[in-house]
C-alpha cells in the first residue's frame, strides 16, 4: 500500500496534473476538429512574423534595432500593449470558433465558420507583415497589399453559400480572382 501511495505521489508531483488539465481543456476548446490545428499554426506563424517584421521596420527607419531601443522608438511596454490586445482578440475568436463545434449540430457549418474566421485573421496578419516590410523600404509590395485589401473587402461584403449536403463541400459563389497587370502585379 505504501508503494502505491508513493507511486501516485511521484506521478502527481512530476506530471503536474493542473498543467495537464489546462492543456487538455485548451485542446478541447481550441481544436475540436483536426482541421483547426494547421490553421492555428499558420496564424501563430503569421503573428510571429508580424512581430519580427515590425522590429525590422522600426530598426530600419531608426538606424538599427539597438538605436531604435535607445531612442525609445521601440518601447517594450507600448509594443507589448498592442501585441497583448491582438493575442487576446485572436485567442477569443479561436475559442469561439472551437466552441461553435459544440453548439451547432452540423460539424461542417462550424468548420466552415472557423475556416472563414481563421482566413480573415491570417489575411489581416499577412497585410500587417506587408505594411511592416513597406515601412522598411520594400515599396514593391504596395500593389500586393492593395490587392489583398480589396479582396478582403470583397470577401467580407460577399455572402457565403454552403452547398447542399449532396456535394459534401463548401464554396464561395465566385472563383478566386487572381491579381492582374491592372492591379500593378506583373504575372
Amino acid at each position: 500500500m505504501h508503494e502505491l501511495e508513493q507511486y501516485f505521489s511521484k506521478a502527481f508531483n512530476s506530471v503536474k496534473p493542473i498543467w495537464a488539465f489546462f492543456v487538455v481543456a485548451a485542446n478541447y476548446v481550441l481544436f475540436p476538429d483536426a482541421a483547426y490545428i494547421p490553421a492555428a499554426g499558420a496564424l501563430g506563424g503569421a503573428v510571429v512574423l508580424d512581430i519580427i517584421t515590425k522590429y525590422y521596420a522600426l530598426g530600419k527607419r531608426n538606424g538599427g534595432i539597438l538605436a531604435a531601443f535607445r531612442t525609445h522608438k521601440i518601447n517594450s511596454e507600448s509594443f507589448w500593449e498592442g501585441t497583448k490586445i491582438k493575442l487576446f482578440s485572436y485567442l477569443s475568436i479561436m475559442i469561439l470558433a472551437g466552441l461553435s463545434v459544440r453548439v451547432t449540430m452540423l460539424d461542417r457549418v462550424a468548420v466552415f465558420l472557423a475556416t472563414v474566421a481563421y482566413s480573415i485573421m491570417f489575411l489581416r496578419e499577412s497585410q500587417s507583415v506587408m505594411e511592416n516590410l513597406i515601412d522598411a523600404g520594400a515599396t514593391w509590395l504596395e500593389p500586393l497589399l492593395n490587392w489583398t485589401k480589396r479582396k478582403q473587402e470583397k470577401v467580407l461584403d460577399q455572402d457565403f453559400v454552403i452547398l447542399s449536403s449532396e456535394t459534401e463541400t463548401s464554396s464561395v459563389e465566385k472563383p478566386l480572382d487572381l491579381p492582374t497587370k491592372e492591379d500593378g502585379i506583373d504575372g
